[in-house]
């Protein structure tokens, strides 16, 4: 039986590839050329939304997908040069990736794993192609149907139908993503498939809001209408966004090759989509999907696709790369070959007959193919997924497979399947999401003769044992029964799902398929999404309002403005001023201090464990601050009279065990030095200090952080969310009514450095600010002026007076040139001057950022941020965090001084009393 077996897969292959064969002599060598848009659009989702709710679309059910997409090559010759040392997968762990039975339905999220509808069937779509895509403050499904935007906790805000997106009929496959380190999203669908008028759509969104506007570009693949475009795959990395897909003969499906769209990134979110597309030889076969690249440094973008499932008695997959400039791409096939020695088939039966059981019926579900579905680039390695069926022999089964992969040697580091040997239990459709720590999430359907077709996921922690997942989680039970193939005799499901990290690279979401009740007398499918925290606990210090926690954070603006550090000059034990800042103030003796409050947030799953410390230190004002020095104390400007300390210690204190997903508020009372110290170096700006909080757990390096520290104190806040820094200066007096504001650069470092000043300014509702009003003036101080002496000012935006002064008329405006030796500081006095002098703005902020010249790049060092009056974001009151946590004094403390109002309450009273005595008189 089993050589009759063997024999019939060898004619199998046999005659597909004198068929292949004869396919490839009458294709085109592969080609490269640059691509016009036939098309470019604009769409707004909320108007659309609203044209839709006034006149809805008419709705007609869709075409069934291409089913000879399966039919793609899937047995392609191992090549006597392929690199990769093949992975023998352990019986240990393959036996600890079971567990298929012992998964429990999960009934419900918690407050920091939430559980929610994603769209349901609308009763014109199979199968529903599960897209969707995180971002900070909204969730992305895009169905076949429909494409829903929701909160993070699933309150709908938007939906709208899947055509009308796209602004046109026939719209399928598509996939979303959401770009963490440019703040957009990216969608890509095709239409009319098997047709002349086929094309590739994609869009981007013009800002890291979904709901407002996005620019959609509409592409012909085959300029002889000969082919169709199918099945697109997206990724990204920093240089470019990667669309790939299969080609098919309009007049008879059969496949043809693939096709790679290369976008120049940049350019594309600047609205102009022109891109390299490369039409790949029939010999390299289908379904090569791009790697969606989590590391903004990564130049290479990967791409791997399925490629002999079983030669040798070896599993093979194939590593592709897009190497060259964002504007001239480079594609090439390497001999770079992952493999495993365990095999499979690329397919459940030679018909691709509907396979997998279900409860209540015998009717099946199909389970598809075992093409590559997912492909990420985290932490150095490429990370995919797909179905796997089982024995390759003759399938009785499909498993969820996925894999490690070193991309430099095509070593595979780990693989692993859920799959259940009885088969008794089916699993197909996964997809991988892996967070910034190496944790895994696989989601993916669950099939069985006892269940109805469900949602499921199997977790991994990174310290996990090697090629080994926890056992799955049935997180969305079917409800129903499921059949319903619109004539065609194909039961579709998928046709794949979608797993992906949170923006705050920690925790994971997947978006998966059920069978939901029938309506209607008709069966329907839900989706269904989930996110999973690792259960582990994650403190860190908000950088900015809309800091998550990711590692390192991506976020483009000033890391030095933290609102999880505040400085009140009276204590604010109720905090009804929580994150409003105060600058500190001096006074004598020890009795009367200000206090420093630090926010620390638990991200993770689990509660910390009541060890770590948080310390907070203090450094004189400026935009060239590092680490260590001065912030632990013993560095001074004036090394004969050490009288200006230019930093310490303010506080330390244990961090009580804080709650998954809780914060506490730690306090921290200080004695700012003597302004008087420091009035003949720093002028007027005598007030005004940095705070930095430090989270640590450990007393050596590295003290718990995820990267190193080192001495660019800007690296280190911005990699590590367990460090935070606060330098802002805040002002009473509205802008163009107060004295100058006084700023300070530095270089606290070893070396000499060329530094140059950067100044941004935003107004009350914290834009950026027009200049339509007025301008910056800026008075250096003397020893400004003497650098400045010797390289004058330069750089767009500035405005030399002639006087040794100058003003800042243009955002972003930069002065260069500035060679400080190290220890060495200059001041600088700045002033807004309006146009009109009777004119009065509510509000206004001056960001300085230092630069030094690194290697001809600009590195941001420090800066420094002057408020006047009142500006959104940053002087505002917030709600308070959680539990209070105050830090012990390191001294006798007296009784907490009154808030402001109970002292007018009091002089109240006591005019009261006075005013009554008088009139009794």
């Amino acid at each position: 039986m089993l050589s009759q077996s063997r024999s019939s897969i060898a004619v199998t292959l046999t005659a597909f590839f004198m068929i292949a064969a004869a396919s490839a002599a009458a294709q085109p060598a592969a080609s490269t050329n640059k691509v016009q848009p036939s098309s470019k659009k604009k769409v707004n989702v909320r108007e659309l939304e609203n044209r839709e709710k006034a006149a809805p679309p008419a709705k007609q059910q869709k075409k069934v997908e291409n089913k000879a997409e399966a039919k793609i090559p899937s047995a392609m010759p191992v090549p006597p040069d392929a690199k990769g040392k093949t992975f023998q997968p352990s019986a240990d762990a393959q036996k600890k990736n079971l567990g298929a039975t012992s998964g429990k339905p999960k009934t419900k999220g918690t407050p920091i794993e939430p559980l929610f509808p994603a769209l349901g069937d609308d009763g014109f779509s199979i199968p529903p192609d599960c897209g969707g895509a995180i971002g900070p403050n909204h969730v992305m499904t895009t169905l076949n149907s429909q494409v829903r935007i929701q909160t993070r906790t699933g309150v709908t805000i938007s939906t709208v139908t899947l055509d009308g997106f796209f602004g046109t009929t026939g719209t399928f496959d598509p996939k979303v993503l959401y770009d963490r380190f440019n703040d957009r999203w990216i969608m890509t669908a095709p239409k009319d498939g098997q047709s002349t008028t086929s094309a590739l759509q994609l869009a981007v969104s013009d800002s890291g809001d979904p709901t407002g506007t996005w620019s959609i570009y509409t592409f012909d693949p085959d300029a002889t209408n000969v082919k169709w475009f199918d099945y697109p795959s997206i990724g990204f990395n920093k240089n470019w966004i990667v669309i790939t897909g299969n080609l098919f003969r309009v007049s008879d499906n059969a496949f043809q090759s693939s096709q790679v769209y290369m976008f120049d990134k940049a350019a594309t979110y600047g609205g102009t989509a022109v891109p390299t597309v490369s039409n790949r030889p029939f010999a390299e076969g289908g379904a090569t999907c791009p790697a969606i690249t989590q590391d903004n440094t990564q130049t290479t973008e990967y791409l791997v696709s399925t490629w002999n499932t079983n030669s040798g008695g070896n599993g093979y997959l194939r590593i592709f790369t897009i190497t060259g400039t964002p504007a001239a791409p480079v594609y090439t096939m390497t001999a770079l070959m992952p493999s495993v020695a365990s095999t499979w088939n690329f397919l459940p039966n030679p018909a691709q007959a509907d396979f997998a059981p279900q409860a209540t019926v015998t009717q099946k579900i199909q389970n598809n193919d075992s093409r590559i579905h997912d492909v990420v680039y985290q932490n150095g390695s490429l990370w995919c997924a797909s179905a796997g069926f089982l024995p390759a022999a003759t399938p009785t089964h499909s498993a969820a497979q996925w894999w490690q992969i070193d991309p430099t040697t095509g070593n595979v580091t780990q693989f692993g399947r859920v799959e259940d040997t009885t088969a008794a239990n089916f699993f197909a459709f996964p997809t991988i999401g892996v967070n910034t720590y190496n944790d895994v999430l696989l989601g993916y359907s669950s099939f069985s003769a006892t269940q109805f077709a469900s949602a499921n996921y199997s977790f991994r922690l990174n310290a996990d044992a090697t090629s080994t997942l926890q056992p799955t989680v049935q997180f969305r039970a079917g409800l129903a029964k499921y059949y319903k193939d619109f004539g065609t005799g194909q039961n579709r499901w998928g046709d794949y799902s979608t797993t992906v990290v949170d923006p705050d690279g920690f925790s994971l979401w997947t978006l998966q398929e059920y069978a939901a009740m029938p309506s209607g007398g008709s069966d329907r499918w839900g989706t269904e999404w989930t996110r999973v925290v690792p259960p582990v606990p994650s403190l860190y210090v908000q950088d900015r309002t809309d800091d998550v926690g990711a590692e390192p954070n991506a976020s483009g603006q000033p890391m030095y403005e933290s609102t999880d550090i505040w400085l009140r000059k009276l204590q604010d034990a109720a905090h009804a001023f929580a994150h409003v800042t105060d600058n500190a103030e001096y006074r004598t003796g020890t009795a009367n201090p200000n206090y420093v409050y630090v926010e620390v947030r638990n991200r993770g799953g689990a509660p910390s464990s009541g060890t770590e410390t948080l310390t907070v230190y203090w450094a004189k004002a400026s935009s060239g601050l590092s680490w260590q020095s001065p912030w632990t104390g013993g560095v001074y400007f004036d090394p004969g009279p050490n009288t200006m300390l230019m930093g310490d210690v303010v506080g330390s204190t244990t961090v009580t065990a804080i709650p998954a997903g809780g914060n506490t508020i730690f306090e921290f009372p200080w004695n700012p030095p003597n302004p008087a110290t420091y009035a003949g170096a720093f002028g007027a700006d005598q007030n005004h200090f940095c705070l930095l909080a430090r989270v640590t757990s450990g007393t050596t390096m590295p003290f718990g952080m995820t990267f190193p520290e080192t001495s660019d104190l800007y690296a280190n806040v911005q990699n590590n969310n367990k460090v935070a820094w606060k330098n802002i200066e805040v002002y009473d007096s509205l802008p163009g009514t107060g004295a100058p504001a006084h700023a300070v650069i530095a270089n606290l470092g070893t070396g000499a450095m060329k530094a140059a000043i950067r100044f941004a300014v935003l107004n009350a509702d914290g834009e950026p600010f027009a200049f339509d009003t007025g301008t910056l003036h800026v008075t250096p101080g003397q020893k400004l002026k003497d650098l400045l002496r010797g390289a004058p000012i330069t750089g767009d935006g500035i405005k030399d007076r002639g006087d040794g002064t100058f003003d800042v008329i243009q955002k972003d405006a930069t002065i260069r040139n500035i060679a400080l030796a190290p220890n060495e500081f200059a001041t600088l006095d700045i002033a807004f001057v309006p146009n009109n002098p009777s004119q009065k703005l509510e509000g206004l902020a001056v960001r300085i950022t230092q630069l030094a010249d690194v290697g001809g790049a600009d590195r941001i060092i420090g800066g420094q941020t002057l408020v006047f009056g009142k500006v959104k974001g940053f002087n505002e009151k917030q709600p308070a965090g959680g539990a209070v946590s105050p830090s012990p004094q390191p001294n006798p403390q007296p009784q907490a001084h009154w808030p402001w109002y109970w002292w007018l309450i009091l002089v109240l009273i006591i005019l009261a009393i006075i005013a009554v005595i008088l009139i009794r008189r």
